[in-house]
């Protein structure tokens, strides 16, 4: 009896010994990332999460549309959300302000919008009196459009602005007559021209430099979980070289985010934005610069809103250079 005993004890320990030293499982940090709209500055977010990056690099993420860029910060000021992905106008307001937020990284540094018109609109002067259908104020389709006034020779109160939210709202708006005009980028640009709406203005033609796709996060997130915001922008970078080497899975994923089933349109969405999408995603300070209000520029400094240290971390360690060379 006593043998049988000594014996069971000591494959008890045997059992408890092996699970002492088996290889844990890895436990994903559970994050929210959140992003403003569908246009196509947004897709290599949706890329990296529809291909497991994430995942890959010990996240477990949580993708939320949250319409408006102003939206998005409160959320993260909140702690309600991680990561935003967001134009660089609200996280600026948001500092500018006193809020908690930082720019971590910045994908698209070009103003890729259009100003649309209804098929009635022949002229700027035909604007006047008339409204205009923006995503939501204080966010960038506003900043767009006094960009797209100045081009025309309009002033700010010449047109009456209303929030319409997202493009599958602005498009058919336009088209009714409710309002006059929208500011809308790839590839909701190429569906509403596709349907009659003519372009008065093109902004990208204007070469300006401006942060339009940002990552944001809480500057005391970083500053606490600096391992955690390494990860996720090591799954964001591989997912910009991923968006830009396979255009398969970039126009695939397109289709699913943004509903469009018009392959010319996506086609063109895509080949809009990967010329000037940065795969390296590093803020630019004259972008920063732009986007300051007229009466900061001189009292602020760029890099009061942004830190590329976790990018340039990314850069010295070889791993952009790894990534970028799997991603050929």
């Amino acid at each position: 009896m006593l043998s049988r005993i000594i014996v069971l004890v000591l494959l008890i320990a045997l059992i408890l010994g092996m699970w002492l030293i088996a290889p844990r499982g890895i436990h994903a940090e559970t994050v929210r990332i959140s992003y403003a709209g569908i246009s196509g500055y947004n897709v290599p977010l949706w890329v990296a999460h529809e291909a497991a990056l994430f995942k890959k690099y010990e996240l477990a993420e949580e993708l939320i549309l949250i319409g408006g860029g102003s939206t998005n910060i409160q959320a993260v000021l909140a702690n309600e959300i991680r990561f935003a992905n967001v134009s660089g106008s609200a996280p600026i307001q948001a500092k500018l302000q006193g809020g908690d937020v930082v720019i971590i990284a910045s994908s698209y540094n070009y103003i890729p919008y259009s100003f649309v018109v209804n098929k009635d609109i022949r002229s700027p002067a035909d604007l006047k009196g008339k409204r205009i259908a923006i995503t939501r104020l204080g966010g960038i389709t506003e900043v767009a459009a006094f960009l797209a006034f100045e081009k025309l020779g309009l002033g700010p109160k010449d047109m009456t602005f209303v929030q319409a939210g997202p493009d599958s709202q602005r498009i058919p708006a336009v088209r009714s007559g409710a309002v006059a005009a929208t500011i809308i980028a790839p590839p909701g640009l190429f569906a509403a021209t596709s349907l009659g709406l003519k372009v008065l203005a093109d902004l990208g033609d204007l070469g300006v430099k401006y942060p339009t796709s940002t990552m944001v996060t809480a500057r005391s997130y970083l500053a606490q979980n600096r391992v955690a915001v390494k990860k996720f922008l090591m799954a964001y970078t591989e997912g910009l070289h991923l968006y830009a080497q396979r255009r398969d899975l970039a126009l695939s994923v397109t289709q699913k985010y943004t509903k469009l089933g018009d392959q010319e349109v996506l086609s063109k969405s895509h080949d809009y934005f990967v010329k000037n999408t940065s795969l390296v995603p590093s803020t630019d300070p004259v972008a920063i610069k732009n986007a300051l209000p007229p009466d900061k520029i001189a009292s602020r400094k760029p890099e009061e809103f942004y830190d590329n240290s976790v990018i340039q971390e990314l850069v010295n360690e070889g791993f952009v250079e790894k990534i970028a060379k799997k991603a050929r």
